[in-house]
């Protein structure tokens, strides 16, 4: 949930018109992406969701658009449907993270604020002069926050999606770093361009990383760190990663080192979202 101004003043003023049931059932909340809030609300709250949306920008008054989640996010592409609940009708999110600001539509790319935290740890841990490979790199947080924190380093961001890669290019000059290449191409198809090219890559495609383990080591270069996101269960999520990990480094000829793994946050009731840091060698 977003973080809230005036204390718990969202939870006291969700009490007042929710009633008990029903405000256990708003324990997803919301997200804030600048100006534009995001609900996640139930089907059985429909009713009320525009007093939920009017209590959100009383909070934040820098939120002039409240859209609910409308479906699952599905597709290649990444993308989720939404539906307008308060404010302007406006699809255009302006955020900001770490000193850098992304304006994207949210209708038409994936786009996660609560890998803010992720994004900051993985920019302290580059190196100058590495050069750094995002793959899936959506609308560009991770290549731009990298790029502007660190202007000795080259980022290249592959990304599927032509909106979100055209609106990634844009950041780029939105946030004036120079050292970002955006290349629209499928991850499996930029092997020619790609091969042996990064000191470092990024993951953030939890949904199917595991499924690119051939990519990350073509791309990589002798001796690379890997930073890779993935679901799964609780109890075995780190042990099963591991174990296909060195399985295909295996087969592969290469060795692998995990220098590093942790939570990013839950994902449903029996998965999570997890991030293991690793080092190829070739």
């Amino acid at each position: 949930m977003a973080s809230e101004k005036n204390g718990g003043s969202y939870r006291d003023m969700l009490g007042e018109i929710l009633t008990k049931r029903e405000y256990e059932e708003m324990v997803k909340g919301y997200d804030i992406l600048g100006n534009i809030a995001i609900l996640d609300i139930p089907k059985s709250l429909r009713k009320k969701e525009k007093k939920i949306a009017d209590i959100i920008m009383k909070i934040h008054p820098s939120v002039k658009t409240v859209m609910a989640k409308a479906g699952a996010i599905s597709g290649k592409l990444r993308i989720r449907g939404f539906r307008h609940v308060a404010g302007e009708k406006n699809k255009i999110a302006t955020y900001r993270e770490n000193n850098c600001v992304f304006k994207f539509d949210i209708t038409r790319t994936f786009f996660s604020n609560r890998l803010s935290f992720e994004r900051k740890r993985i920019v302290d841990l580059v190196k100058d002069k590495e050069k750094v490979l995002v793959l899936f790199s959506g609308v560009g947080p991770f290549s731009v926050e990298i790029a502007k924190a660190h202007p000795g380093c080259k980022v290249v961001g592959v990304e599927l999606n032509k909106y979100a890669s055209k609106a990634a290019e844009e950041n780029v000059v939105l946030n004036k770093v120079t050292n970002v290449k955006c290349i629209n191409a499928d991850v499996r198809k930029a092997t020619s361009k790609l091969k042996n090219s990064a000191d470092r890559m990024i993951v953030p495609m939890p949904t199917a990383s595991l499924g690119f383990l051939d990519e990350i080591s073509v791309y990589a270069k002798k001796r690379a760190v890997v930073h890779l996101y993935s679901f799964g269960a609780a109890e075995t999520v780190f042990a099963d990663i591991a174990d296909r990990l060195g399985k295909h480094a295996k087969a592969n000829d290469y060795n692998i080192q995990i220098i590093s793994k942790r939570v990013v946050g839950s994902y449903s009731s029996r998965e999570i979202e997890v991030v293991i840091d690793y080092i190829i060698k070739k």
